[in-house]
């Protein structure tokens, strides 16, 4: 994995704008960095002495070739594209023969070749997680793209004059005339279900590329979205059988294809885990195995159950595997949220504690995090939420059962009328979070089953978010997660099964189960979908109430520019009390206060200075 950076200007610049991004990516890419300057008349140079049109940075983990031979930016043979990846593509041997001419060494430089050849329909020949910029220099124009399931990040902001790209949004933050503001629709979305939904992010002006997408821009300024890879055609779906044998083989060779002799992986007592390292052992690969673990003492009997470490040692002691468990405490969290989320950027999840924890304990020994998310949104996972929503229905009863179900997990529409304040409100009197699952659904085939239709829902949304807690956390230790169970060939093999393929006796990812039966104990085959959870719950009734109470409610709260202070002061009452349990509500909180004091106060989230300089902050315009 590595970092990207780079701008495409409509005018010659004179100022280097790039370096300074590259400069934020570092923690991305500790193995080196190189920028590529493109000048008006198309010719390239590594540095800016004269005007230039387009720069392409790159900081790079070496994981595939030497140093040297996997230096970026990279160019086709003919020069006529200069493109920078972020990522691993899979499948480069086997595009390389006919395409490319020189030596196995470097998995990206295909990219240019195929965009080259190709164009954008070249990207579909791609498998892998990537995310990457290329410039034509034979039309003068610049191609954004990303892997289909948004496993890396890539980000775009437009000013008047240009067009500037990062791998991570406090790249963009270095260029000179680009703030940091609140999007108003972003952070309703965000409160409604833990994510901002589309091509927003909580950033206005600064806009994601989206999964499986890619984005033109022309010499003149004209921008153009698209996905760049067509759907499959629905072959007559195997019989079950058939289906967790064919899963099996897919499921080996993915891991062995992102395997690294540097590779280590995460191992609970689920399902997804086991069936990563129970394939590592078939292939005798040895490696360590991560888990986190918590004193379950003073905690709600819910969360104390949640502790998995114990299960996870012996199942790593069977596998014959390395093992470390991982301590997950209430003051590690506090002492590091400021870090996770000037790191996270675009808020999720508190599994976002979990991945760093284990990526910062990983990261002396590994370059490689094997993770087995994705799992749930491509197999259906999801039994828990499956029984909250009709099974036969309308598109609106549908749309209003999956709204109810986020609320009892975040806020009610009535709540959040409540929760925000000035432009916020106004922002929220006019957006219905669901509706941007409407035009989803509808493209879907009619009788689309139940599984099927949750599914197409959170893989738009909830599995980009979680891969940006994996990519980020691992990422800000210099680790990169790999995803053996979203690989191309896996998802595009999960697209293709039947509802009760994945969902059978109550349980969720019934193929996978089937697939590796043999392999796992039989109390990992038939373990209920149980979510990762840090008992941040029972923490903030307890160790952390006084931090969650000063954070939220104190005088130095920035976040009350945009929430109503007594509606937050009753969410966290009701929690603390026990009355209510708000622990995804609270964690949305803090995440979007320490967000606001990060990037709009431009202060010490956990000082007492940036209190006062507030988001108007305006940086000498270059661009």
């Amino acid at each position: 994995m590595c970092g990207i950076a780079g701008v495409f200007s409509f005018t010659p610049l004179t100022e280097d704008i790039v370096s300074p991004m590259v400069e934020t990516l570092r923690h991305r890419g500790p193995d080196g960095s190189h920028i590529c300057y493109v000048t008006p008349r198309g010719r390239s140079t590594v540095s800016p002495t004269q005007p230039y049109v387009a720069a392409l940075g790159h900081t790079r983990l070496a994981l595939v070739g030497g140093r040297n031979e996997g230096r970026q930016p990279l160019t086709d043979a003919r020069r006529r594209v200069v493109a920078a990846v972020n990522g691993e593509i899979y499948n480069h041997s086997a595009l390389r023969s006919p395409i490319a001419s020189g030596p196995d060494d470097c998995d990206c430089d295909v990219v240019p070749e195929l965009v080259t050849r190709y164009g954008t329909r070249g990207l579909a020949r791609l498998s892998g997680v990537f995310a990457g910029a290329a410039v034509d220099l034979r039309d003068m124009s610049l191609l954004l793209f990303r892997d289909p399931l948004g496993a890396r990040p890539l980000y775009y902001a437009r000013t008047s004059t240009a067009v500037v790209f990062a791998s991570e949004v406090k790249a963009l933050l270095a260029v000179p005339g680009i703030t940091a503001r609140l999007d108003h629709r972003a952070a309703v979305e965000y409160f409604a279900v833990q994510s901002p939904l589309g091509p927003r992010t909580l950033f206005e002006g600064i806009t994601v590329v989206e999964p499986g997408c890619c984005v033109h821009v022309s010499a003149g300024g004209v921008l153009r979205s698209a996905s760049f890879r067509d759907a499959l055609p629905g072959d007559r779906p195997p019989s079950f059988g058939d289906a967790a044998e064919a899963l099996r083989d897919l499921l080996e060779e993915s891991v062995a294809r992102q395997w690294h002799p540097r590779a280590a992986a995460y191992l609970s007592s689920g399902v997804d885990t086991n069936a990563i390292v129970s394939t590592l052992t078939v292939q005798g690969r040895r490696t360590t195995t991560f888990t986190v673990g918590f004193n379950p003492a003073g905690l709600d009997a819910e969360e104390a159950g949640r502790d998995e470490s114990t299960a996870a040692r012996a199942l790593a002691a069977g596998y014959g595997m390395r093992h470390t468990t991982v301590p997950l405490r209430a003051r590690d969290l506090q002492g590091s949220f400021a870090a996770l989320v000037r790191h996270l950027e675009d808020l999720r999840m508190p599994m976002s504690f979990g991945a760093w924890r284990v990526s910062g304990a990983a990261a002396p020994s590994a370059r490689v995090l094997l993770s087995g998310m994705g799992a749930d949104e491509l197999f259906g996972g999801y039994v828990g939420r499956l029984k909250e929503l009709p099974g036969h229905s309308t598109e609106d009863e549908w749309l209003a059962s999956y709204a109810a179900a986020w609320e009892r997990r975040m806020t009610t529409a009535r709540e959040r009328s409540a929760l925000f304040s000035g432009e916020l409100a106004t922002a929220n009197a006019a957006i219905r979070p669901t509706d941007e699952f409407r035009t989803l659904l509808a493209a879907l085939p009619a009788h689309t089953g139940p599984v099927r239709r949750l599914l197409a829902v959170e893989q738009s949304f909830f599995l980009p978010g979680l891969l940006v807690v994996d990519d980020r956390m691992s990422m800000a230790h210099g680790v990169e997660t790999r995803i053996p169970l979203a690989d191309t060939s896996i998802a595009d093999f999960a697209a293709s099964l039947p509802d009760d393929h994945l969902v059978r006796d109550g349980l969720g990812k019934a193929v996978l189960r089937a697939a590796i039966a043999d392999r796992v104990p039989s109390a990992v085959h038939v373990q209920p979908k149980m979510a990762f959870r840090v008992p941040e719950s029972s923490w903030y009734k307890g160790e952390l109430r006084e931090w969650v109470r000063d954070t939220l409610l104190g005088d130095r709260a920035v976040s009350r520019e945009f929430l109503d202070a007594s509606t937050v002061r009753r969410f966290v009452e009701e929690h603390v009390s026990g009355r209510a349990v708000r622990r995804h509500l609270l964690w949305s909180l803090l995440c979007f206060e320490y967000w606001c004091r990060i990037f709009l106060a431009d202060g010490d989230p956990d000082g007492d200075d940036g209190t006062n300089r507030r988001r108007g902050r305006v940086a000498e315009g270059i661009l």
